[in-house]
């Protein structure tokens, strides 16, 4: 599921002006090769597909007043300058171990340079500040809101409902608590699974090694399914934990007849 919905994520090509004040355009460019247009407004909703290329051609450094944003273009990063472009800072990026974990887990990235880079920007004045749209190529559109918080949107489209983004990658894991988690589970089953195990194995007075095999086996297999659930990713406009949590007590329901399948004796012994 993971690298079916990862290999559908298109590349957010270009932002620029919308014809509607108060809107952008986005050019989402499918691995299929063809390109989609999204109209996407201020409060960063995707709000239609229009299917005319837009007229405005893109631009690495755009203002509003004396306010600037200009994109590295090498790299995911976004500069901000609040004295008219005469001085910048970095006001976003995502870099490091992050960024390495983008390039090795979208497929086909190519040149993460080319196809991984803050590429295009608009920035819209609204009321109390402004708001500010980047093209990040295969991450996706990112987006600033007008209190400051930038998120990284995905990739618009619809399905469900018109009109949803395609979640990109998570770089916000936390593998040790995600680690912590899949031990508890592990242990967890594995203390339920426990008795039935050790009294098949009185009643035969004997103990095979497909008894631990299978309950080791089915305490890491529930580990790994509560370790998938939390980081299940989002398909269409449903959260992935809606996915995840069946998916995890599917595992856990099996269990309990694979353990009796294991600890099942065939040839009794006679007395």
């Amino acid at each position: 599921m993971r690298s079916v919905i990862l290999g559908s994520l298109g590349e957010v090509t270009a932002v620029v002006e919308g014809e509607r004040p108060g809107t952008v355009i986005v050019e989402n460019r499918g691995r299929n090769g063809g390109t989609s247009y999204w109209v996407v407004n201020d409060t960063g909703n995707a709000l239609v597909r229009t299917f005319e290329s837009p007229a405005a051609a893109p631009s690495v450094a755009h203002c509003a007043d004396t306010t600037c944003y200009r994109v590295a273009r090498t790299a995911l990063r976004v500069e901000a300058s609040d004295d008219g472009g005469s001085t910048y800072a970095t006001s976003w990026e995502l870099g490091g171990r992050a960024y390495e974990k983008l390039a090795e887990s979208y497929p086909n990235v190519g040149n993460p340079a080319d196809h991984l880079s803050s590429r295009a920007v608009v920035v819209h004045a609204v009321q109390g500040g402004h708001v500010v749209f980047v093209a990040n190529g295969r991450d996706g559109l990112l987006y600033r809101d007008v209190h400051g918080a930038w998120a990284r949107l995905g990739f618009p489209t619809s399905g469900e409902g018109c009109c949803f983004y395609e979640p990109p990658m998570r770089t916000d894991s936390k593998p040790r608590s995600i680690a912590v988690l899949a031990i508890v589970v592990a242990v967890a089953v594995a203390a339920t699974l426990a008795p039935p195990a050790i009294l098949a194995i009185m009643r035969r007075r004997t103990w095979r090694w497909t008894d631990i095999a299978g309950l080791l086996a089915l305490a890491a297999m529930a580990g790994y399914g509560a370790s998938i659930a939390v980081r299940f990713p989002n398909v269409g406009m449903f959260p992935g934990i809606f996915y995840g949590i069946p998916l995890l007590l599917a595992i856990l329901a099996c269990g309990p007849p694979i353990a009796s399948l294991f600890g099942s004796d065939k040839h009794p012994t006679r007395p």
